[in-house]
């Protein structure tokens, strides 16, 4: 599958103007907030002018009334690493709320501390550890419209199988889920202006595409117990080529060198059995040395399988050298040269069927 790239006329403000994801995250950050309050610039105000209505921050906006829609984003800053035993990714990333609070109309422009202001509580609903980065303040804009903006850092979970492995696709998924409220008290909608991400990302063994992002709901069998959910997902494609040549091309010649014995005459049974026995240890060697880089799994990869074939391969060249040793020792050496003639065509084409089950079909 070849990812989905998108031009640089439809992304958002943040990435055409160049937004750096090492030194100006931040000011992507504040940038971002005040885009997400629609678009009015926030004038500076005095901490006179911005006191507070007597309110019950605990209670949420519209109490009684229709459920409080709550605006979010995601825009990922940067994918480090993919682990693939720990089934985890380590990112970085903005999220972006914002929602609506009557109470706030006469405080446009106003910095406020998070807990002064009544907020939805969203967790992610991926397990890990993420540790917030910005401060906790949110800005007020026209007509109550409320902007908060956290960045964390950190690893989340990302389940996947890796039977396709080195071949594989994958899609990583970020959920975010509304805590202690149902769907009836809070509704999450997908902010399309702050979901997306950085256009260079530092992973280099993964092509990423573009974020697509939606909500839906879980939890209980009625509508009135279920909670909603921003389901945020990204394709991860990887970059095999490294295997290719590192894994795959060794493998191969390995193999092939196994298959020498078939052109040593089998009266000379010493230097067939000799390189077929150096050609099992090489194989060995081999696979203790790629233990390091390869994912410790309690199934079989494609992989896997190809090393599976490969070693026994390896292996079937050794019992044919000591069979046609065993023909030469008994005086039926035409029988030796007929099967070492055979074997010639026979493995070669037995790699090449076993690589099209594997890889192909």
């Amino acid at each position: 599958m070849h990812l989905a790239q998108k031009s640089a006329s439809s992304k958002p403000y943040h990435m055409r103007f160049g937004c750096s994801k090492f030194t100006r995250v931040l000011a992507c950050a504040a940038f971002l907030a005040a885009e997400g309050v629609s678009g009015s610039a926030f004038a500076a105000r005095s901490a006179a002018s911005c006191e507070l209505p007597k309110m019950n921050v605990g209670d949420r906006p519209h109490v009684g009334a229709a459920a409080t829609k709550v605006a979010v984003g995601i825009y990922l800053v940067d994918i480090t690493e993919i682990n693939d035993v720990k089934q985890q990714f380590t990112g970085d990333l903005l999220v972006f709320k914002t929602w609506k609070d009557p109470r706030l109309k006469e405080l446009v422009g106003c910095r406020l501390r998070l807990e002064q202001v009544w907020s939805p509580m969203l967790e992610f609903l991926n397990s890990g550890r993420v540790f917030p980065g910005l401060q906790p303040y949110v800005s007020v804009g026209e007509e109550g419209t409320v902007s908060y903006v956290q960045r964390y850092q950190g690893s989340l979970s990302f389940p996947h199988r890796l039977d396709d492995f080195p071949f594989d696709e994958h899609t990583i998924a970020i959920d975010v889920v509304a805590v202690g409220a149902t769907i009836k008290e809070i509704e999450l909608t997908v902010d399309e202006k702050n979901t997306d991400r950085q256009a260079d990302l530092t992973i280099p063994d993964w092509t990423l595409g573009y974020p697509v992002a939606l909500t839906t709901q879980i939890g209980g069998l009625q509508k009135a117990s279920s909670i909603s959910q921003y389901h945020f997902s990204i394709d991860a494609e990887r970059h095999y080529q490294y295997y290719l040549w590192k894994v795959f091309w060794p493998l191969i010649l390995i193999v092939a060198m196994s298959w020498s014995v078939f052109w040593i005459n089998p009266a000379k049974f010493g230097p067939q059995i000799g390189m077929s026995a150096t050609s099992m240890l090489t194989l060995i060697a081999f696979q203790f040395a790629m233990a390091s880089i390869l994912p410790r799994l309690s199934y079989f990869t494609k992989l896997d399988e190809f090393i599976t074939v490969s070693t026994g391969l390896v292996f079937g060249a050794l019992v044919v050298s000591l069979t046609t040793s065993y023909l030469v020792s008994v005086d039926r050496t035409e029988i030796a040269v007929r099967l070492d003639r055979i074997c010639r065509w026979a493995f070669p084409l037995a790699l090449v069927g076993v690589m099209v089950v594997i890889f192909i079909l």
